[in-house]
């Protein structure tokens, strides 16, 4: 049902511009056909107009001004009147005075309606106007003037004694020959109209077809992303707006799709932090729970002794804890990116022999040997002392909590092949299978070996150590060999190399 409505409203789209198109295009058709019509009639009057300019001339040669009266006997004019009538019916003939009072007119005196016409197209005819056609008054039809022909007559002294005024219709030369010449033109022009007419729409609506096809592509992507496919695209290969607008939507698109991947991945990681935090704080919260009870319960029962060792359980189930939620908040600061390095320059040799002295005695306790191992002339490095204390309590205290009794840790310091500061943390311990090592820096991960020891933790401390590291730009690595042991290791800038690049840096 919604993809026949998405065809529908796109058909209608493509409808409506279809119809808007054709009927903008009859409308142009409409008035260039009404040009053409009224064009071609100007043009047969102005033919008709032209071959006709010296019929009045040619009739006046017939007329005779009687020298006694100065006047044309009116005999004579009815006869001249009907013989030109007989030969051309369609015009009529008429005698006009110098102020345009109609003296003498070959049509009967009731179809004479006017009793004067305007001299001066009839001037403007006689002295040669270039510009034909030129309409004058029709005595017998005032609403619609007519092409005519004119001439002065001269009296006898050769002054102006009246005009000879003669009305044509546009067929008084053509008849019906050019009425059938018309309708011929007419029909050619017709057909050529019609047939440009048909291929205008047919290549129009194509493209109509063709722009709206890449609408549609548009909608059906913004229809499958409000599905819930953020995976949509369009492909609009034009290079019109309709491209720039598909460009944008696909920036959008990937945008959204990126944070709805983070926003899944952040529910998986909640779900999982929930999941973890839950169990691993199930266990020591039962433990402060049952020996505060047995406490409470038993209290006339318990010797001194027990209710220290209770306390004690106790109090060590509480730190740890407060640890837990001290690496939460701190792991959460540094994915927000709150906690800002504080770079100092230090000596990272004696914060390294200060931190093996403090894990000195918790080795000696599970029987392991720790060692720190350093190469001559370690320089100053340039990092944050407080924040790589942290990452080396949290390597070396991991290395000694999975090293096996009679095992060996050892922490080394070296210059790699760019001359900073590499700190490395071997353990002999049973190593880390490679497909857990793909995700000891992950949050909350635990490899099967740690939970199948019951280490306990929620895997924190690789993931604050990684994050600690990048602040200082760097990063931290790791390989292990399973029955063999594992090697963690990260590098900070030595002073000197510090130095000599903010020396660089000015002199430039």
């Amino acid at each position: 049902m919604m993809n026949f409505r998405n065809i529908f409203r796109f058909s209608s789209l493509q409808i409506k511009l279809s119809l808007l198109f054709i009927f903008l295009l009859l409308s142009v058709s409409g008035v260039y056909f009404y040009l053409i019509l009224d064009s071609t009639a100007e043009y047969v009057a102005e033919v008709t107009q032209q071959r006709n300019r010296d019929l009045a001339t040619s009739i006046a040669q017939e007329m005779k001004i009687d020298s006694a009266t100065n006047q044309i006997p009116e005999s004579q004019l009815k006869e001249l009147f009907h013989a030109a009538m007989v030969i051309n019916p369609s015009i009529k003939l008429y005698i006009i005075g110098h102020e345009g009072d109609i003296m003498t007119a070959s049509a009967q005196p009731g179809e004479v309606k006017l009793d004067s016409v305007n001299v001066d197209k009839i001037e403007t005819f006689i002295h040669g106007s270039p510009r034909l056609p030129i309409y004058g008054d029709d005595p017998r039809e005032p609403t619609d003037p007519k092409i005519f022909s004119a001439t002065a007559l001269p009296s006898s002294d050769g002054s102006l004694h009246c005009y000879l005024y003669v009305t044509l219709n546009n067929d008084s030369v053509y008849g019906d020959d050019a009425s059938v010449q018309q309708s011929y033109i007419f029909k050619i022009l017709g057909r050529a109209l019609l047939i440009v007419l048909a291929v205008i729409i047919v290549i129009g609506l194509l493209l109509i077809f063709f722009l709206t096809r890449d609408l549609k592509k548009m909608v059906t992507a913004v229809r499958k992303m409000e599905q819930g496919d953020y995976s949509a695209r369009v492909n609009i290969r034009s290079s019109d707006e309709l491209s720039e607008l598909g460009i944008a939507f696909n920036t959008m698109a990937g945008e959204i799709e990126t944070a709805m991947t983070q926003l899944r991945q952040n529910d998986e990681l909640r779900r999982e932090l929930i999941a973890n935090i839950s169990h691993d704080l199930r266990t020591p919260l039962a433990s402060v729970e049952g020996y505060v009870e047995t406490i409470l319960l038993k209290d006339h029962l318990l010797t001194e002794s027990e209710k220290q060792s209770y306390l004690e359980t106790i109090l060590k189930n509480t730190r740890s804890l407060g640890n837990l939620v001290s690496e939460l908040f701190q792991l959460s600061k540094l994915e927000a990116k709150q906690i800002e390095a504080q770079p100092e320059t230090f000596s990272v040799s004696e914060l390294v022999h200060d931190i093996v002295l403090q894990f000195a005695p918790k080795a000696e306790s599970h029987d392991i040997r720790l060692c720190y191992e350093r190469s001559e002339n370690i320089p100053l490095v340039y990092a944050d002392v407080s924040l790589v204390e942290r990452v080396l309590q949290n390597l070396i205290s991991n290395a000694i909590q999975y090293t096996p009794s009679g095992g060996r840790v050892s922490v080394e310091l070296v210059l790699d092949t760019n001359q900073n500061v590499c700190i490395e943390i071997t353990d002999t311990g049973a190593g880390i299978s490679e497909q857990d090592l793909d995700h000891i820096f992950d949050r909350f991960y635990q490899s099967g070996q740690v939970r199948s020891q019951s280490k306990g933790g929620l895997g924190l401390g690789l993931a604050i150590a990684q994050k600690i590291v990048e602040l200082h730009n760097s990063e931290l690595y790791v390989r292990s060999k399973v029955g063999v042991g594992t090697t963690f290791w990260f590098s900070l800038p030595a002073t000197s190399e510090l130095v000599n690049k903010t020396l660089t840096t000015s002199n430039g």
